[in-house]
């Protein structure tokens, strides 16, 4: 169906990919030169370990200053299983391929729980750590002098020595592996991954398991350096502690800036433009650092989004056949239950004894003063934050104790006080990402409520270049995409005009009617007032009062706290 087309078209969008490829295999018609032949197979290695290091960098976000480690585990795991222990190179590939997986998975997790220039800082001891540990254990590993006389792989007995014919085998490794992550940077999980790069919060409201995702991207990313280490040394028969240090793991972070971050054929790109320089400028050795250094600073001077960046990314998702409609929601007992909810920060009590329920087809509004508790109580119930005590039951199931992923996953979606969409990703995707919790048919559901809330015309740009009340409409379309049994809204009327409002309130109530129950908090009144079934008034923290409307803007504790005497109060 419609999963099976998205996949199906980025293949068939793959020219950019192929070409490059192509390209390639004419490189031994222009030069057969053993030199010339050896150089163009590093670049090759070089592009397999940056296509990995995209992305863990460039899709998910993940900065990872010591990535050379893992091509040097690649390399010795190789070179020590042949010399010393009898296996063949075929043999020993793989392992070194586990090995580099299974140290990645034990260091991501308390690593990537860090951000930014934290996270930076601690890859950035891995080559140390690891040279380290080469020169301790010198009996076996050769220490600072390496390891020689590696054995180069064999086909049916028939040695890989001449250059033409590795430069030619390595070729074929990197096009299946760039094939392969072209097409998952440009599935589903590609767009998870971009998520977690733009905001994780808005990446775990959407039901995606961030943490999850982080280890998992890391860890194909560093086996997939260890088969560059591999097959490198296989070539040179040679490694030693120097050749994939902290300078290696900072030009490939270097190569993949330049060439653009985010595009797999960006990092291609780098590689091939800086890979040469070494060789160029072999005879101003000294000068490297500056003219590196000086590439780099122009690149993030006058395109930060690196070479890729002037060409304007294409969606590989189009909208397209549409069901009958969104999943059905029981209406069965309480869709949400909050009892006794509470949370300070500090010595402030942000909420306090929260108590409500919201049924199917049920508007709950909940307003305020500035400062009151409702974006809190809403972070709260949906599991951006943590209660301090107090439970919330979601479809019967006590999600206190839940992330916000899989509370998205039971059935609530969010917006944001301030709307929280992938800006790299198209309105379409955004809208796919939103409807990826309901499996095979999310690129189905993604297109109905595009055609739902009018938004054809804007599904393939991005949200920077909608305006305000689109942005609004493509927020609660993502939430909406998911077939959410709970919708928690935060000011989805803010900066709108008295026409958007209206249009705004009839999508709600046409929700309602479907049975969707909607958590809204909001200041307009015009909005709140007409569309709620009860309203629940908070102050510093504390519900004063929950009821009908008629009876809560009556109330003088509450027009005190909140209302005051405004005429507008009945519109």
């Amino acid at each position: 169906m419609i999963a099976q087309s998205f996949l199906r078209g980025a293949w068939m969008k793959q020219g950019p990919m192929l070409g490059i490829l192509a390209s390639f295999t004419i490189v031994p018609l222009v030069s057969q030169d053993p030199y010339i032949l050896g150089v163009w197979t590093f670049l090759l290695l070089n592009i397999l370990v940056v296509v990995g290091l995209d992305l863990l960098l460039g899709y998910a976000g993940q900065l990872s200053l010591g990535h050379g480690i893992f091509v040097a585990i690649g390399a010795y795991a190789s070179g020590l299983l042949t010399t010393k222990a009898g296996f063949s190179g075929w043999a020993a590939m793989p392992v070194g391929m586990l090995a580099a997986a299974l140290l990645a998975a034990i260091v991501a997790v308390p690593t990537l729980r860090l951000r930014g220039y934290y996270l930076a800082m601690a890859t950035l001891g891995f080559p140390v750590m690891f040279d380290a540990a080469v020169r301790v254990t010198s009996q076996w590993s050769g220490g600072s002098s390496g390891i020689i006389s590696i054995p180069r792989l064999k086909i049916d007995g028939y040695i890989l020595r001449d250059p033409l014919v590795y430069y030619y085998l390595v070729l074929g490794i990197v096009a299946v592996v760039l094939l392969l992550a072209w097409n998952l940077a440009n599935s589903r999980f590609g767009l998870k991954l971009r998520a977690i790069h733009a905001d994780e919060t808005a990446a775990s409201a959407r039901g995606i398991n961030v943490t999850s995702l982080k280890v998992m991207v890391f860890v194909a990313s560093a086996t997939i350096a260890a088969l560059s280490g591999s097959l490198y040394v296989h070539n040179v028969q040679f490694v030693a502690p120097d050749t994939f240090g902290l300078n290696y793991s900072l030009t490939l972070v270097i190569m993949l800036v330049v060439g653009g971050m985010g595009r797999i054929w960006g990092g291609i790109v780098g590689v091939v433009l800086l890979g040469w320089m070494p060789e160029l400028l072999r005879e101003a050795a000294t000068w490297q650092p500056v003219i590196f250094g000086s590439i780099l600073a122009i690149i993030m001077l006058f395109a930060p989004s690196g070479l890729a960046g002037f060409v304007r990314r294409r969606s590989f998702f189009s909208p397209e056949e549409m069901p009958a409609g969104p999943p059905s929601v029981s209406s069965d007992g309480p869709v949400l239950a909050v009892r006794n909810i509470e949370k300070a920060f500090g010595g402030v009590q942000a909420v306090k004894g929260l108590s409500f329920d919201v049924r199917a087809g049920e508007i709950k509004s909940i307003i305020g003063p500035n400062g009151a508790g409702k974006s809190t109580a809403l972070a709260l119930i949906s599991g951006a934050i943590a209660a301090d005590s107090g439970t919330i039951k979601l479809g019967g199931y006590s999600v206190e104790q839940t992330p916000a992923y899989h509370r998205a996953r039971l059935g609530l979606g969010r917006t944001f006080q301030h709307a929280r969409l992938i800006p790299t990703l198209t309105v379409y995707e955004n809208m796919v990402l939103g409807a990826s919790v309901l499996g095979g048919r999310y690129g189905a559901e993604a297109s109905r409520i595009l055609h739902q809330l009018d938004l054809l015309r804007v599904a393939h740009i991005f949200p920077g270049e909608a305006n305000q009340y689109e942005r609004k409409l493509i927020e609660i379309g993502t939430a909406l995409a998911a077939g959410p049994a709970l919708l928690l809204l935060d000011e989805p009327g803010a900066g709108l005009s008295s026409a958007e409002i209206e249009r705004l309130a009839a999508l709600l109530r046409e929700q309602k009617e479907k049975g969707c129950a909607i958590v809204l908090v909001d200041h307009i009144m015009s909005l709140v007032i007409p569309l709620s079934d009860s309203i629940l008034v908070l102050n510093s923290g504390s519900p004063i009062m929950d009821g009908a409307p008629a009876k809560v803007i009556a109330d003088a504790d509450v027009r005190r706290a909140y209302l005051g005497e405004r005429s507008d109060v009945h519109a």
